[in-house]
């Protein structure tokens, strides 16, 4: 049985797949601090309970490196290199765990991101460790931070919920487990790659969520580039951009905070589309009960009318909980909070206005870069054609206007070798 044994209205949360929240103190996340709390997570390690600050860090270098070298000026050096400046996260790839260390407004909400995207990596391990090309002084400070004083294996259970895009799930690991395989590439995009899939993923999971009675697949959206003009007569950037993300992410909340209340949320919790495919006739009672408990709970004014199949049985509490976030209720306010932290922290960052012709996603240089590389992949080539197919696979579509635009930005950072005057004939090269 899908559903959890007691079915009672409770407070509305949408943790296990967004990270957004109705308090807003909590909707502060830094970057950085999620970066390490992922890199945690994707090596299986935790921090030492002495290392709290990174000074600790410093001072354990210290002690190491001393009985390495000779003289106390060396050490002076040293800390100028790699501490006064921060470079020391980045002497390998692990290391960014110590980002954790940093100070940060809200540590539940870092939490809660860095769940999402340990929820996009599922049963995901690394096989192979990245290897760094380190000096000596970099080889020992590494050592310190192998050390059990500073990391040792993770001993806590992760629990894996089901994905809610398994498409876009699998196209994270595989991206992921590519980007690995350049450390240094993997230090300078890591947290532009979390950003990226944190809005490909908000973008996604706003498209499909009110399609429970399927799969999900991966929808249109529509991009254009920074160097682009805009304009309202691009009929699919206008149906299929950010006006249909902005408005479908509404959804989001209601839906999302529906199918948690009807699990046992201690252990892995399935998308919402999973769990009405795993309904019987035997649970129409129950999610009827339920919903006459919701109505009631929440005071709603709206007809009820028992449904006799479990459809009409979703659609019925879909409809309550989306009712009772209605303009003037109660819990509009809720509402609201998580709407607005959805949108400033995973779809703004793509967001740019053009006056008159309105906003629109946009996509700079730099995010076009990784994602052509991740999209090329282990293959020193792709065909155009193939390459905007690899695009589509994780969310990014552009019209014929936009191809045109990004074949000159491909020719101007000269990644492409155009074998004839065919389009099917250009190739592009990945950068790294």
């Amino acid at each position: 049985m899908p559903l959890q044994d007691t079915l009672k209205p409770k407070n509305n949360s949408a943790s296990s797949f967004s990270p957004a929240s109705t308090n807003s103190s909590n909707n502060k996340y830094d970057w950085d601090t999620t970066v390490g709390l992922f890199i945690k997570s994707l090596h299986n390690i935790e921090l030492a309970k002495g290392v709290k600050e990174i000074e600790h860090f410093r001072d354990l270098c210290k002690v190491h490196l001393a009985e390495q070298l000779d003289g106390e000026p060396f050490w002076h050096v040293i800390e100028k290199i790699y501490f006064e400046n921060g470079q020391v996260i980045n002497i390998a790839p692990e290391m960014q765990a110590l980002k954790v260390l940093t100070p940060s407004e809200s540590k539940a909400g870092d939490e809660r991101l860095a769940s999402m995207f340990v929820g996009l990596l599922g049963d995901f391990e690394l096989e192979i460790k990245p290897q760094s090309n380190l000096n000596f002084l970099e080889r020992k400070i590494k050592e310190v931070f192998d050390s059990p004083f500073v990391t040792q294996a993770s001993q806590s259970k992760k629990v894996v919920n089901s994905p809610y895009i398994p498409e876009l799930a699998e196209q994270f690991q595989k991206d992921l487990s590519f980007l690995v395989g350049y450390p240094e590439q993997f230090q300078q995009s890591i947290k532009s790659f979390l950003k990226l899939y944190g809005f490909l993923y908000t973008a996604q999971l706003a498209l499909n969520v009110n399609g429970w009675g399927q799969v999900p697949e991966i929808k249109p959206c529509y991009f254009i580039l920074d160097s682009e003009k805009a304009s309202k007569e691009r009929t699919k950037i206008q149906l299929h951009g950010l006006k249909q993300v902005v408005e479908s992410s509404y959804a989001l909340f209601p839906l999302l905070s529906l199918n948690e209340s009807l699990q046992d949320t201690k252990h892995a919790v399935k998308p919402l589309w999973q769990i009405y495919r795993e309904l019987e006739d035997q649970d129409i009672d129950k999610l009827n009960k339920y919903a006459h408990g919701f109505h009631e709970d929440r005071k709603l004014t709206s007809e009820l009318k028992p449904a006799n199949t479990p459809k009409e049985a979703i659609e019925l509490l879909v409809r309550l909980f989306t009712e009772q976030f209605k303009k003037g209720a109660s819990r509009e306010a809720a509402f609201n909070k998580f709407t607005s932290a959805t949108r400033e922290t995973f779809i703004k960052p793509f967001e740019q206005g053009r006056g008159r012709a309105g906003s629109y996603l946009v996509l700079n240089q730099d995010y076009l870069l990784l994602i052509t590389n991740l999209a090329i992949g282990q293959r020193s080539r792709l065909r155009l054609h193939e390459l905007l197919l690899e695009f589509q696979k994780r969310g990014i579509f552009f019209d014929k206007s936009s191809e045109e635009c990004l074949i000159e930005l491909f020719e101007r950072m000269g990644n492409v070798e155009r074998m004839s005057d065919s389009g099917d004939a250009v190739y592009v090269r990945k950068t790294i």
